[in-house]
């Protein structure tokens, strides 16, 4: 019997979250309508012109319908697979796009926290849901910024040396551990 920890290698499953995928989702399906759309136009006027105009000239030379239209249909799906190709690769660019500037300056702020600046809001462009990301950073921060003005108050009143030493080692315990919290 094998167990787990005989086995070499366990693939572990990662899940996207399904908010990730929303309007990108949207993005590429608008990209397929449009093509399609297009092309369901294109062909219905050819077909429309082409059929009209062989039944006034004569379609008796032809032996199919499909003769007479040949040509045509082969154009129209290479310009349906080639518009819908570029629009999808113009599509994947730009959500990559957006997605690099606003993760840009999400590391950007989180580099800026690392050297001490906690006050520069994050204000990330790009997909939504960078932006939360975003967000969600500086909420964070925010409750850091709060700790740290309680950490500065309480050593304040530490250092203004009012209370016995055991009420002092008290409340500097409770400073150490609120410290520990912060900067652990």
């Amino acid at each position: 019997m094998t167990t787990r920890a005989t086995l070499p290698f366990w693939r572990k499953i990662y899940y996207v979250n399904p908010r990730f995928q929303g309007s990108i989702a949207l993005l590429f399906a608008a990209v397929f309508a449009a093509g399609g759309g297009l092309f369901g136009v294109s062909v219905f006027l050819y077909l429309k012109h082409a059929l009209r105009a062989a039944s006034l000239h004569g379609h008796y030379i032809m032996g199919t319908p499909y003769e007479i239209v040949r040509e045509g249909i082969a154009w129209r799906v290479f310009a349906l697979f080639a518009g819908v190709s570029i629009l999808g690769t113009a599509a994947a660019f730009f959500i990559i796009r957006l997605t690099e500037r606003g993760l840009g300056r999400v590391i950007e702020v989180l580099r800026a926290s690392a050297g001490g600046d906690l006050s520069t809001p994050t204000k990330a462009p790009g997909l939504a849901e960078i932006r939360r990301f975003g967000e969600q950073v500086d909420d964070i921060r925010a409750i850091t910024l709060e700790q740290i003005r309680e950490i500065r108050n309480e050593a304040a009143s530490l250092a203004g040396g009012d209370g016995s030493l055991e009420d002092f080692r008290l409340r500097w315990d409770l400073l150490k551990q609120k410290l520990r919290k912060v900067a652990p």
